[in-house]
């Protein structure tokens, strides 16, 4: 990502993190209020350039100008800038810029990119739930819902009742399992889906994990399904069945396990 202000390009990112679920920025004032208050975020890690290695495109534009866009350019062909809030542009276009930095930022820019993605989107998660915190909800909801994203309160104990133990291990010690969503908090149309009982599964940690990355999923008649994206020898250190078959699932559990298997679950 380029970041282009007052005729320059003034520092460089890249995105560390899939998208996710995110309030709207308080910096967007009254200019975002015709915007949603909560949208989709990615981390982007920024390298800001000092003074002396600034670009200006109008000093390289013979040069970028067969890369500029046809529509939609932050640069136009005469060199002039167009003002919007992002722009997708060519990786022909970057490279031109990118080429003209400095090795020493390449270098700075790739230790940058070591944080964990896990670790970025768990602060995005807090910041879902300060937005919580302060929206027009019942108190009650507020906790439920607030809860619920960690896989606690009374959504756990709704599940647990449905569910009392793991579909994969049959481990059933409490202490032992996570309330994991089918269908996952953040692509929820409603708040009851989020509280819904039927939207959840006791899962031990490690197939936690693995359903809720769409490694592994249900078939409508109950059979396990595992992802070619999880490799064969993952599946055999965890001694996972291949031929798993389960107790036939509820038919409101059904409906949200269709949409893991159509939208969550990796066919390839």
């Amino acid at each position: 990502m380029l970041s282009y202000a007052g005729g320059e390009i003034r520092a460089v990112g890249v995105a560390v993190s899939s998208a996710y679920e995110a309030p709207k920025p308080l910096e967007f004032g009254a200019a975002g209020a015709a915007w949603a208050d909560l949208g989709w975020r990615v981390n982007v890690s920024f390298i800001e350039l000092d003074r002396e290695h600034r670009l200006r495109p109008k000093d390289f534009l013979d040069e970028l100008r067969p890369h500029i866009p046809a529509k939609y350019s932050p640069i136009q062909s005469n060199g002039n800038s167009f003002t919007a809030y992002l722009f997708e542009l060519p990786e022909s276009f970057a490279m031109v810029p990118l080429s003209r930095l400095e090795s020493a930022f390449e270098l700075q820019l790739a230790l940058q990119l070591q944080g964990s993605e896990f670790d970025l989107r768990r602060l995005g998660e807090d910041k879902v739930e300060e937005f919580l915190s302060r929206a027009p909800l019942d108190e009650t909801e507020k906790k439920a819902l607030i809860a619920a994203r960690r896989g606690q309160g009374r959504f756990r104990s709704d599940v647990s009742h449905l569910e009392p133990s793991c579909r994969f291990t049959g481990v059933s010690n409490p202490t032992l399992l996570v309330a994991s969503h089918i269908q996952p908090w953040h692509r929820c149309q409603t708040n009851l889906q989020r509280l819904d009982a039927f939207n959840g599964l006791m899962l031990t940690p490690t197939y936690d994990r693995l359903f809720d990355r769409g490694l592994v999923t249900f078939s409508p008649d109950s059979r396990l399904l595992i992802s070619p994206c999880l490799p064969v020898g993952d599946i055999e250190k965890i001694r996972m069945d291949p031929h798993l078959e389960v107790e036939p699932f509820r038919a409101r559990q059904q409906e949200y396990l269709e949409y893991h298997r159509e939208h969550v679950f990796k066919v390839a």
